[in-house]
Order: C-alpha cells, then sequence, then structure tokens
C-alpha cells in the first residue's frame, strides 16, 4: 500500500503545472486524492477483474500520453519518469474503479409521489427564466457566429447543403421565418428559436432532473444536477447560441433519460417515456452527421443485449433508424440537397501527414509525388497547427483534387498507411494532440464566445448594458475562475467518468449500460476524425448525458418508483 501511495504522489507530483503541464492540474490533484481515499478504503477486500486493469492501464497512458511534452526529450531521467507515471496513473484508475465497483449501488433515497411533478416543473421553469432572462436582458437576439450565419443564409437564400445539417436548418427556418411573418424583424425570427431553444432544454434538463429524484438521488446530488444544468454559464449561454450542437446535446440526454426510465420502470408514464425516447432517438440520427451511426451501434448493442424481453424498443428504435436514414438519403437526394465535405472525415490522417511535413521528414519520389497531387506542398509543413486542422484543410489542400482523391483510392491509402510505418512517432504525437482534449483531464481553450460576428443578412445583435446584465456577466467571471470547478469544464474528465460507470455497470450486469452508447460512440468518433482537439460543443452529448449516466450508476432506485 505505502508503494502505491507513493506512486500516486510522484504522480502528482510530475504531472502538476510547474512540470509544464498545459491541462487543468485539478482534475488529476482530483483523481489523485480520490485514489488515496480510495486505497485506503479498499483494505477491506474488493473484488479483483481483469477490467480493472484494462481500465487503469489506459487512463494511466491517457494522462502520460497527453502530457508527452514534459517527458521530452529521451533523456534516461524522463524516460525513468515516464516508467514511474505510467505505474502511478495505473494505481489511480485501478484504485478508484475497483472502490467503486465494491461500493456501488448504494441505496436511493425513498421519495412521496405527490413532489415528482414538481421536479419537472421546478427546473424546467428556473432554466427557462433564468435563459429567456440572460436573451431579454443581455443578448438579444442571441449569439450568432460563423456557423449560424451559414445556416441562417441557407434557409433565406433557399441553397441548402448537409454541412449544417438540413433538418436543422429547416427547424429553424420555422421558427425565424414564423416571427418575420408576424413582425416584418429577423432580429425577432432568431429571438423565437432561441426561445424555443432555451424550452427545449429547460424540458430535457427538467425530465432528467424527475428521473433522477424519482429513483431517489439525494439532496446533495440533486443540488449539483440542478447548478450543472441550470446555473453553468456554458448551458446558459449554449441555449441562445445559434449551433446544431444545441439541440443534437439535448436529444443525446433526453434519449438517455427516456432509455433508463424504460430499461428500469421508472414512473408509470409509459407512453411518455416512449415518445420521448423516440424524439431524442430522432433528434441524435439528424442534428448531426454522425448521430445516425451511433444510434445504429445502439441499436445493434440493444438487440443483442436485451433481446426478447424488450422487442417493444427495439422496434421503436429500429424505426427510428429507417425513418431517419430515408430522411438523410434518398429525400435529400430527390431534394438535390448536397452532402458533407468527405474531407471533413480525414482531419486526423492530413494532421500526420502534415507532421511528417513540419518535421522535414525524407520522402520517396513516388511519395513526394502523391502528396503533390493534393497539397501544397511548400505551405503543408509551415501551416500545420498540431491542434487543429483547418490551417492545413483550407490553405494547403487542394479541394479541386477531390476527385483525384477517390479516383486513386488505393494507391493514398497505401501512401498513408507507408507514411506511418516510416515515421510513427510522428502520426502517434499528431494523433496525440489533435485528439488529446477528448480523452485527458481537460485543456485552456475556448467554450463559448460572447461576441457578435458580422453579418449581411440583417441581424443587430445587442449586448445589454442594464444591471440585469452586468449580473449575468459577473456571474460567468466568478464561475469560470475557480480553480476548483474546473472539473465541471474538463471534457477528458467526462469521458472517464462514462467509461468508468459504463464498464461497473457491464461487470454488476446491470443492462443501463447501454445508455451510455451513444455518447461513447460520439466521442469515439472524436478520436478518429476531430477538426479541433478541445471544441467543447462537439463534446456537448457526452457533457450533458455524463451527470446522469454518474448518479444512476450511483443510485439504484426501486421499480416502478413514482
Amino acid at each position: 500500500m505505502a508503494v502505491q501511495a507513493l506512486l500516486i504522489y510522484v504522480w502528482l507530483t510530475d504531472l502538476s503545472a510547474l512540470a509544464g503541464t498545459d491541462t487543468y492540474y485539478s482534475v488529476y490533484l482530483l483523481c489523485g486524492a480520490a485514489a488515496l481515499l480510495c486505497l485506503l478504503d479498499n483494505r477491506k477486500g474488493g473484488k479483483n477483474h481483469p477490467a480493472l486493469w484494462v481500465f487503469a492501464g489506459l487512463f494511466s497512458l491517457a494522462a502520460t500520453l497527453g502530457n508527452h511534452e514534459i517527458y521530452e526529450p529521451a533523456s534516461m531521467q524522463n524516460r525513468l519518469n515516464f516508467v514511474m507515471d505510467l505505474l502511478g496513473g495505473f494505481c489511480v484508475g485501478y484504485q478508484i474503479l475497483r472502490c467503486m465497483l465494491r461500493r456501488l449501488p448504494l441505496r436511493g433515497e425513498t421519495r412521496e409521489r405527490t413532489h415528482t411533478k414538481w421536479a419537472f416543473w421546478g427546473v424546467f421553469a428556473a432554466v427557462a427564466v433564468i435563459d429567456l432572462g440572460y436573451l431579454v436582458f443581455a443578448r438579444y437576439p442571441g449569439i450568432l457566429t460563423r456557423d449560424s450565419y451559414t445556416t441562417i443564409g441557407q434557409l433565406l437564400y433557399g441553397h441548402y447543403d448537409n454541412t449544417m445539417p438540413y433538418y436543422h436548418t429547416r427547424l429553424v427556418g420555422l421558427l425565424v421565418k414564423l416571427g418575420m411573418a408576424l413582425t416584418g424583424d429577423i432580429n425577432f425570427g432568431v429571438a423565437l428559436f432561441h426561445s424555443f431553444q432555451i424550452l427545449l432544454l429547460a424540458a430535457v434538463f427538467g425530465y432528467a432532473f424527475m428521473t433522477l429524484y424519482q429513483i431517489g438521488v439525494p439532496k446533495w446530488g440533486l443540488g449539483l444536477v440542478f447548478f450543472v444544468y441550470a446555473l453553468l454559464p456554458y448551458n446558459i449561454v449554449y441555449s441562445i447560441t445559434l449551433w446544431k450542437d444545441v439541440p443534437f446535446g439535448a436529444s443525446a440526454l433526453l434519449l438517455a433519460a427516456a432509455f433508463y426510465r424504460l430499461l428500469k420502470n421508472v414512473g408509470k408514464a409509459r407512453k411518455w417515456d416512449y415518445a420521448a425516447f423516440t424524439v431524442g432517438a430522432l433528434g441524435l440520427a439528424l442534428m448531426r452527421t454522425n448521430g445516425w451511426y451511433a444510434l445504429l451501434i445502439a441499436a445493434v448493442l440493444l438487440a443483442i443485449v436485451l433481446r426478447k424481453e424488450w422487442k417493444q424498443l427495439t422496434v421503436v428504435l429500429l424505426a427510428v433508424l429507417a425513418l431517419s436514414w430515408v430522411m438523410i438519403g434518398p429525400v435529400l437526394s430527390v431534394l438535390q440537397v448536397p452532402g458533407t465535405d468527405p474531407v471533413e472525415a480525414f482531419a486526423v490522417p492530413m494532421q500526420q501527414i502534415a507532421r511528417v511535413a513540419a518535421n522535414n521528414r525524407a520522402l520517396t519520389e513516388e511519395q513526394q509525388a502523391l502528396l503533390s497531387e493534393i497539397f501544397l506542398m511548400d505551405k503543408l509543413g509551415e501551416v500545420y497547427d498540431p491542434q487543429t486542422v483547418d490551417p492545413v484543410k483550407y490553405e494547403a489542400f487542394r479541394y479541386d483534387r477531390v476527385d483525384f482523391i477517390r479516383q486513386n483510392a488505393g494507391q493514398y491509402g497505401k501512401l498513408y498507411l507507408s507514411l506511418g510505418l516510416c515515421y510513427p512517432g510522428d502520426y502517434l504525437k499528431a494523433w496525440i494532440d489533435e485528439t488529446r482534449g477528448y480523452w485527458n483531464g481537460g485543456y485552456f481553450y475556448w467554450i463559448y464566445t460572447l461576441e457578435a460576428e458580422e453579418n449581411n443578412v440583417g441581424i443587430v445583435p445587442t449586448a445589454g448594458t442594464n444591471p440585469i446584465a452586468r449580473l449575468y456577466a459577473a456571474w460567468f467571471r466568478f464561475a469560470e475562475k475557480p480553480a476548483a470547478l474546473q472539473m465541471l469544464y474538463s471534457i477528458g474528465l467526462r469521458v472517464w467518468i462514462l467509461v468508468a460507470c459504463c464498464l461497473i455497470c457491464c461487470l454488476q450486469k446491470r443492462k443501463q449500460w447501454l445508455i451510455s452508447v451513444p455518447a461513447l460512440v460520439l466521442t469515439v468518433g472524436l478520436w478518429l476524425g476531430t477538426p479541433v482537439f478541445a471544441e467543447f460543443r462537439y463534446a456537448y452529448p457526452m457533457v450533458l448525458t455524463s451527470p446522469l449516466v454518474l448518479l444512476t450508476t450511483m443510485y439504484e432506485g426501486e421499480a416502478n418508483r413514482p
């Protein structure tokens, strides 16, 4: 035990900000402190399982590889530090998961039936008032970025493509055009959509909160959930930001909450839960292009794991998959709506190749010729940014050669593999730097914007200068600064929580691990093809789902509890 405690201490000191880490050190500190407490608690015993070793190893690799810069250059001392930190991180992951596996699930509190509706409507009203107040008094008609204006431009001029998901654009257009028809003011139309989005988030947050209330999550847990959903700045700002990621994240949470309620027989409103499940699944499939694939994997696992006992739920999910496939396939083809840019899916390979170029690695004549067909080689290494593919994509890639790549897909596949075999270190570091925000402790990177970008569609955003607007601004400054709250902004910590909870439920044969699947699949998709290393909005489905998954793993409610 003393050796493990020492290794955890070394891990904490090596990964400190003084050692050069650029991550949220408070996340490591939280994990290390929890591991020391769990180490003491695990003296009482507990089961060993190979899955614990796998989780601990992956956790350790995430923390060490995510901070690979502090182990460079490859001196004897740095190599020793790397090995020690691998062992320390392993102890941290192992002790925490072993303790959770032994102690969970806890017994929930018994609650009165008469208070259930108040749990929903109270949260709904609070979130709606807070967010509508921010819209009206501080940021009317809402927050719009370049993506937002692309969506507005498509619906105003009628030239659609699926880069901004078509059905999200249509939903925005329905409310914006209704507002313009009523008042002739596009600002009112945008504000009307944001009001709808606020009410949607308020309803989904209330639904998730009510579920946790019904299974007996104690007051401290409910208070923390309310704080996260209703008061954290990013949820308030996102509620009035015109991004596809916001309804997409709400759909993921709605699907997870409804799925859990149906799986565990929470409450008695089965029809409403099936309706919520259907709406959440449709939103996940239609609001972003990768959502359909996450839903497909969830459906396959559901059919395998639940088999005959939940035939109706499987049928509903398969029906949603079929309907959404028709909507994003044949329907868009008939409407002649272009698909997404195929280059978007190759962000990581482009970064890996650019890293090779940036490091001035030797290339064969054949490799040089093939790369010159699709890249401006004099710019490729020059514009490479380890944290985002955008400079490579927009300044060095030759978009006029996309068809050439399709025609020579086999050659480019071999080229990619051959470069990886020649320079595996460059490939690994390029992947780490491009994706680590989605699997490591957390990074200081923008989460939302409050700036109003210029536009040519007549929208005139206003920043409020009244006392209420100043109150919101003061709260945002306070909630963003404390290091103690950094874990609430960490994407990587949410990933560790989801994986740990999913694994615990699997090992305890609790089939609710299935509710984590869509968010985890979307996260793995970011590991394979994200254009930015730590874009918070891309991870919004996981951010919203993780509190529900954590607390339903911690507390087991009674069947049919009101």
